[in-house]
């Protein structure tokens, strides 16, 4: 983490910042993500910023709006057609 890496919002400072002081990344959340470090903020940083500063939110950050596995199913298959001969006839 160095001067220009990370978002620093006049009105969303960062609560702490904790460099690895590796020489490379370190494998974090279980080894889904590489990191140099880890930053903290009082409220959550918008898509932008994080984006703009290639952030990834901690897989278990409260803050962190996931969809029901219900909702991300029905995301899945929006738009997939019924196999052949599985698509209900309509009755006139």
């Amino acid at each position: 983490m160095d001067i220009g890496t990370y978002p620093k919002p006049p009105d969303n400072q960062p609560l702490s910042i904790v460099n690895y002081d590796d020489d490379r990344r370190r494998p974090v959340a279980d080894g889904r993500l590489m990191a140099w470090g880890e930053l903290t903020y009082a409220k959550p940083l918008t898509e932008k910023q994080m984006e703009d500063y290639e952030l990834k939110p901690a897989p278990g950050n409260p803050d962190r709006v996931r969809p029901s596995i219900t909702a991300r199913l029905k995301d899945e298959t929006r738009g997939q057609e019924p196999p052949e001969g599985t698509r209900p006839e309509a009755k006139p």
